[in-house]
């Protein structure tokens, strides 16, 4: 791609979400094209000069969509709500000794969110515990907790849609949609560094969005309590190769409980994924489209299959 094209197609990407952006989150986000600020700001002239895009306020959208500006300053209001409440669900979530990294992901991670959004939140934890904290996880967190088979309304209810654990922190299949989720994730609470370490092992995130750094601040988020290593053991085993028998108990135990309700989930050894497995596909379908209709051909250096391996 051209950088003007990768700019168009970075802009075609999260339009799907209704969401312009400003200059730095062009250039940041831009796909399949490493380039400086000052390039970026360049062709954005450029193609709003010539009619391409648009820009209000600072903010840059395809041609003929002026209107998102105003909706992603109210979703920013929705979602700075919402964090309060995020933080609040995190601060719970600590009092669990096995999780080293508690994050948001989605919407409300890149601040739009709707009014009746849910909060997603990522968990990691130490290796071997992935059920065990999942249980715990649920229990703390079961007032406040997404129940999609009894709530009416998911309004800033906890989704505890992704865990993983510290044996297999790389996330797969590599796509697009996925290397967006993994660079707009936000640690709200991490412990020995796994924030960073969960980057290192998704290096593969730069194949699409090469400019991506993630920013200091996330990297100096860190635990601030310190849990006496007597009351980990309690809910991890000794020996890290293999799992406690509290561990082979709680996981028989949830996937005995989820039997029936099963659907689109991933289940894995280190990785547990809950949320709708069309969502990505639907995703990339959109984002192909919207390719066709500006007439941009994919990159052939990487692609954007979003099959995921059950």
């Amino acid at each position: 791609m051209t950088l003007s094209e990768s700019i168009l197609a970075t802009l075609a990407y999260h339009d799907i979400f209704d969401y312009p952006l400003k200059v730095d989150e062009v250039h940041k986000y831009l796909i399949a094209a490493k380039s400086s600020l000052s390039s970026v700001q360049e062709v954005l002239r450029e193609l709003k000069v010539l009619g391409i895009i648009g820009e209000r306020h600072g903010y840059f959208f395809l041609k003929n969509r002026p209107n998102l500006v105003a909706a992603r300053l109210q979703r920013a209001k929705y979602s700075h709500a919402k964090l309060k409440r995020a933080k609040l669900y995190s601060k719970l979530l600590t009092l669990i000794p096995t999780v080293q990294l508690i994050a948001i992901s989605g919407a409300l991670a890149m601040e739009n969110s709707h009014k009746k959004d849910d909060i997603d939140l990522v968990l990691i934890s130490k290796k071997n515990t992935l059920w065990t904290t999942r249980f715990l996880a649920n229990i703390l967190l079961f007032p406040f907790k997404r129940k999609p088979q009894t709530d009416s309304t998911t309004d800033n209810k906890a989704c505890l849609n992704l865990f993983l654990d510290e044996g297999d922190l790389t996330i797969n299949p590599q796509n697009l949609y996925f290397a967006h989720e993994i660079a707009q994730m936000k640690p709200l609470w991490d412990k020995k560094t796994t924030y960073s370490r969960f980057i290192k092992a998704n290096i593969w995130v730069h194949k699409y969005l090469p400019n991506w750094q993630p920013e200091s601040s996330q990297l100096s988020v860190h635990s601030s309590r310190k849990v006496k290593p007597s009351t980990v053991n309690r809910f991890s085993p000794e020996n890290e190769t293999q799992p406690s028998a509290v561990e082979n108990f709680l996981r028989n135990f949830q996937l005995w409980y989820m039997r029936k309700k099963v659907s689109t989930e991933k289940i894995g050894e280190h990785q547990l994924f809950f949320h709708p497995s069309d969502t990505p596909e639907w995703v990339l379908k959109q984002y192909r489209k919207s390719m066709k209709r500006l007439k941009i051909a994919s990159n052939n250096n990487f692609s954007l299959t979003s099959k995921i391996p059950l």
